[in-house]
């Protein structure tokens, strides 16, 4: 199965509501199962950055649905490649909440206390991605 990794960045718009978070992982995690994609979904109440994993066509048509969302704008692919394997295949939508340590990741990952992920390159925003997961497993784990 030839498969695809999309990273992509996109803003809120005015029709956003804090509540819609927990709908859009609810239907990413159901779609994303059923199309046997996997993934990371980062948000910081303004931004989105979210990595997909699946082949092309299912991941294509996902990118689509997001890329047309209103309640997305500006949506910018950072990086997309063909991959061998899957790096975030523990979830059809993994996810770590706004909090001090997603912060202090950002920090890390930007050295800037206003997170911006469209100034983030390919390289930098999968290393971001990576250690959110790691994060997140940590957390699981505990």
């Amino acid at each position: 199965m030839d498969l695809v990794r999309l990273i992509y960045t996109s803003t809120i718009t005015e029709q956003f509501d804090i509540e819609d978070i927990a709908r859009i992982l609810k239907v990413a995690r159901l779609n994303n199962k059923t199309l046997n994609v996997t993934g990371l979904l980062s948000f910081n109440r303004q931004f989105f950055l979210q990595c997909l994993e699946g082949t092309r066509q299912n991941v294509n048509q996902i990118y689509h649905k997001i890329a047309t969302d209103p309640r997305h704008k500006r949506p910018e692919i950072i990086a997309y490649q063909a991959i061998s394997k899957r790096e975030f295949d523990s979830w059809n939508m993994g996810y770590l909440q706004n909090t001090e340590s997603l912060r202090e990741l950002f920090y890390q990952h930007t050295r800037s206390i206003n997170f911006d992920p469209y100034k983030m390159n390919e390289e930098s925003a999968k290393s971001l991605l990576l250690d959110i997961r790691d994060e997140i497993k940590r957390a699981e784990a505990q």
